[in-house]
């Protein structure tokens, strides 16, 4: 089943988990993406095991975005957070947005997610000179690999910097919004597959897919961060699609600050790796929040808390030590 959050919920702007008697170091908080995004019913799913299963207090914080929340965990004003690889990346290497290096560390690797451009059903555009002169959603300050993503395929699809005009939303509730309204021509928009809110939008018609060709993706990829890798959807994979979807692809991650206690980040990363069956009733994307995903091709340190849980499953490896070394160099 996926979770829901309620309207208790929604309007307490966060979740508290308490435990009586629970001591301040036991309690914690998750920055994440807005209410009603698939991180934050993951944030949500996340708290619920740490605290049933590492007896830790959890407050879900919705700050915003990846790059809010990667902010707010720079500044101390959370332990943790829900992001996806590029703004973790970004603020670790001290590159786009973030001027300054933020010191972060890997627990999780959990679902990939991904930026597509999905264009209004009515405004029928399919080529590259149909979005000549058209209003697409292509900036989030949460979100600025979103703008990244669509001036690279207007790059590759031959189309000038101002040839497409390029607004923007806050969240993701007010993209949907406003692609119902019809005030825009289409969205770059952040999904997972089966979420609900892109599932909705395309059963009701009022969005279809851009089908961008492989070859333009291809290309497009030399002008996208790093972080970012190519994916192709088969027919059928989202509703109502009937062609082959080339899109771009990001990492989810759960991160930390080194000055994060070993034990605290230990019993986090123990209580979700340990339960991803349970996680995975919260939402589907959480089935893929697992240890042989986490420890597979690592592009950020892993905090020792994280390292601890690793070694006591016998999957952490000499190559796994090697690269810890080289990526805290």
């Amino acid at each position: 089943m996926t979770f829901k959050p309620t309207a208790t919920t929604i309007a307490a702007g966060a979740l508290m988990l308490a435990a009586s008697g629970a001591s301040a170091q036991d309690a914690i908080r998750i920055g994440t993406s807005s209410v009603g995004s698939i991180f934050y019913t993951l944030a949500i799913g996340a708290g619920e095991i740490i605290h049933k299963h590492a007896g830790i207090n959890a407050t879900i914080e919705p700050v915003g975005g990846s790059t809010a929340s990667v902010n707010a965990l720079g500044a101390k004003k959370i332990e943790f957070a829900m992001a996806n690889s590029f703004a973790s990346s970004s603020a670790f290497y001290g590159k786009y947005r973030f001027k300054k290096k933020i010191a972060i560390r890997l627990l999780v690797n959990g679902q990939p997610n991904y930026r597509s451009l999905f264009v209004r059903k009515s405004a029928n555009i399919k080529t590259g000179q149909n979005l000549v002169g058209k209003i697409i959603i292509g900036k989030r300050r949460a979100l600025p690999e979103n703008e990244l993503v669509m001036r690279a395929m207007m790059k590759v699809l031959g189309l000038g910097d101002d040839s497409v005009r390029l607004v923007a939303t806050t969240n993701s509730p007010q993209m949907y919004k406003a692609l119902s309204a019809g005030s825009v021509d289409g969205a770059i928009v952040p999904y997972s597959p089966r979420a609900a809110a892109i599932t909705k939008s395309l059963q009701d018609d009022v969005v279809e897919p851009f089908y961008l060709p492989k070859d333009k993706r291809d290309e497009a990829m030399k002008y996208v961060p790093s972080a970012f890798y190519a994916q192709t959807f088969k027919p059928g994979s989202l509703t109502k699609q009937t062609k082959p979807m080339h899109v771009f692809g990001l990492s989810t991650y759960l991160i930390t600050r080194p000055d994060v206690s070993d034990e605290l980040a230990y019993r986090v990363t123990k209580a979700i790796l340990e339960n991803t069956k349970e996680f995975a009733t919260y939402s589907r994307a959480a089935r893929l929040w697992n240890t042989k995903r986490t420890v597979t091709d690592p592009k950020l340190p892993f905090h020792p808390g994280a390292i601890k849980f690793f070694k006591e499953k016998g999957v952490w490896t000499a190559k796994l030590e090697a690269t810890q070394k080289r990526l805290l160099q």
